[in-house]
């Protein structure tokens, strides 16, 4: 029987620390053999490297090590004859462009002009000999390219076809340790299960805290998924906050099996609720420089600082959006400029970090980042005292159309490209990229805030403080109805009738989420998406369907109160407006994300919390004012209610 193990690892509770003692230990144990530690961020992989200098573990974000393990598998016969038993159909598709894409036929007319020849399936298939991984949202089904999401699909795919795949791994590793696995693809998850049953001798240990899950793919199988393995029974320490504040999250979690214990000498007061008409009134009232205020969506943070229209801009992008591998906020905000994985942001966060250098007279230190960049500066040559005074010259006028408020990003890039440089940077590729054109519209004083902002955040989302702590926190607890759907009103209004419990409300959502699955194949249509016209011929299967699953899930209070009053309505008047609402996750998503992004901003204070909500949230003020005291806090009223 293979070694399956689950280590709860809430905030604060050293989780970094703890695998980093855990593997340099089980190295000094078994220097013969290899380890294996994956993580899902680039971030992740780099803290986790640091302390650990044993040749035999091996630290890898997952698509790092997916990508490496498979390079010997693309160019194998079998592996690319299955990419097309795979992708077939949607090559096809693509292929026939039968609704008439422009995008699509466009991109069709490139590629019959690269292979001179028609377009078509069995050419496709001739010219492909191996695959690759992109590194970006997209596929390219034509040339073997696969996107993050299907790189791991893919792989997890093949190996169920291919099950010799799983021994590459187990003959490699003794142990492998998946960090923050409740943000792990389920293909993934389930690829390592099957790796560790193929050799008896290999275990596989997660650490994470589910509350702290932000990507969320197919609950069902996750709750399967999890059944495989042994929770590690032990006292979870609290290294982060006060006995206060960890009382209130052990209050909010509300199982004795995920206990934490306070382990600091933090000395604080007694965390708080301000219930309030005017939110960012109190909050400016509050907040000094050494508090962090803590949001539920990051454009709440970039509208703050006066950086909006920025962040949405990236954010359209598609390799930067809302669940990729590097969402815009990540983008914006990564302090090591060379890390940062857009080329645009990257080099005008390298105009402004030049500008600080010329203000400061670093001149030498100016000189050596634009010979270090010449793909991003353009090339610099320095023969005489001349040439020097010629290019501080040349930089003051770029830095004087950087200060103008009026200056668009397209205009500094504009500024840039004609400088009299050797030879002058190359911004073509941003000027003629459809996807970039509203971004350089966008003033360039907007990347300035947010420039400053990314160097001293005072303000952040409770995971864009992931892994961190702060002495002073105030989090504001907030509604959300755009993605992440974050139900907070919802949870006021249920929270004072019933102690929710983080195991109850994830097991309800893969429920529904089978029930509902079933009833759109059942059905055939996704109601959701159909016109009264188009709906008719489904209404009889529809309301089959309804009173099934309303019937059957008639016991649970969580069905009662997030989809009783949808399912009567529908069935008392069948009509396709009173469908919509039938087969959507949305009301238990949103609860749900709720609970747990309370318990995660709460969890970033060490000594201080203040908690503030807007009367509007609240449903009950004397409930749920209760209930917030039962949880360990104050309450205050900041005006009248």
């Amino acid at each position: 029987m293979s070694d399956l193990k689950l280590i709860n690892a809430p905030a604060g509770s050293g989780k970094s620390t703890e695998i980093k003692a855990r593997v340099n230990a089980w190295a000094m144990e078994h220097p013969l053999d290899k380890l294996l530690c994956v993580t899902y961020t680039n971030r992740a992989a780099n803290e986790l490297k640091q302390g650990i200098s044993s040749p035999s573990i091996d630290v890898q974000t997952i698509h790092s090590f997916m990508n490496s393990f498979s390079k010997s598998l693309f160019s194998a016969p079998e592996i690319v004859e299955y990419y097309f038993e795979t992708y077939g159909e949607a090559i096809r598709a693509r292929i026939e462009n039968a609704e008439g894409d422009s995008r699509i036929e466009e991109s069709n007319a490139r590629y019959r002009e690269k292979i001179n020849d028609p377009l078509t399936y069995e050419a496709i298939v001739q010219s492909v000999s191996f695959l690759k991984y992109n590194e970006t949202p997209f596929n390219t089904l034509y040339r073997g390219g696969l996107s993050h999401d299907d790189l791991l699909s893919f792989i997890a795919l093949a190996a169920r076809k291919f099950p010799a795949i799983y021994k590459r791994i187990s003959t490699k590793y003794r142990q492998i340790i998946i960090d923050e696995y409740q943000d792990t693809n389920v293909d993934v998850l389930e690829f390592f299960i099957a790796t560790a049953r193929s050799s008896p001798s290999l275990g596989l240990h997660l650490y994470g805290d589910r509350m702290q899950q932000i990507y969320r793919s197919d609950p069902s199988r996750f709750q399967e998924i999890i059944q495989n393995f042994d929770i590690e029974k032990r006292e979870v320490k609290n290294f982060r906050s006060s006995e206060a504040i960890v009382t209130v999250l052990n209050n909010i979690y509300d199982d004795e099996n995920f206990t934490q214990v306070c382990a600091t000498g933090v000395v604080g007061s007694k965390p708080r609720v301000h219930i309030t008409n005017s939110v960012h009134e109190l909050e400016e009232k509050l907040a000094d420089e050494s508090t962090i205020v803590l949001t539920v969506h990051n454009s709440s943070i970039f509208r703050s600082i006066g950086a909006l229209e920025l962040f949405r801009g990236i954010q359209s992008l598609p390799e930067h959006g809302y669940n990729t591998q590097y969402p815009a906020a990540d983008v914006l905000t990564e302090k090591d400029r060379e890390k940062i994985p857009n080329a645009l942001i990257r080099l005008l966060y390298g105009l402004l970090d030049l500008e600080d250098y010329h203000g400061e007279r670093k001149i030498g230190t100016l000189i050596q980042e634009l010979r270090k960049h010449p793909k991003e500066f353009g090339l610099i040559a320095f023969s005489t005292h001349r040439d020097k005074s010629k290019l501080s010259g040349e930089l003051e006028s770029l830095f004087s159309t950087m200060r103008d408020p009026t200056s668009s990003i397209q205009s500094i890039l504009e500024k840039l490209a004609v400088l009299e440089l050797e030879k002058p940077a190359n911004i073509d590729g941003f000027l003629e990229d459809e996807a970039y054109q509203e971004i350089l519209a966008i003033p360039f004083l907007q990347v300035r805030n947010t420039h400053e902002y990314r160097l001293n955040p005072t303000r952040s989302t409770q995971h864009g403080v992931k892994g961190e702590g702060h002495d002073k926190v105030i989090f504001i607890a907030e509604t959300s109805h755009s993605t992440p759907m974050v139900g907070m009103k919802r949870l006021f209004e249920l929270w004072p009738k019933y102690a929710f419990t983080l195991q109850e409300l994830e097991e309800f959502l893969a429920t529904v989420d089978v029930q509902f699955r079933g009833a759109i194949e059942e059905i055939g249509a996704d109601i959701s998406k159909l016109k009264a016209p188009e709906y008719a011929p489904y209404n009889d299967a529809t309301v089959l369907v309804a009173s099934r699953i309303s019937e059957t899930l008639s016991s649970s209070r969580l069905f009662a109160e997030l989809y009783g009053e949808a399912y009567a309505k529908f069935l008392a008047r069948p009509n396709v407006s009173n469908a919509k609402s039938l087969f959507k996750t949305s009301p238990i998503d949103g609860l749900l994300s709720a609970y747990k992004l309370f318990y995660v901003g709460c969890s970033r204070a060490r000594s201080e919390l203040d908690v503030i909500v807007s009367t509007g949230e609240i449903a009950d003020v004397e409930a749920m004012s209760a209930k917030f005291q039962s949880l360990g806090f104050e309450v205050h009223f900041a005006d009248a209610v």
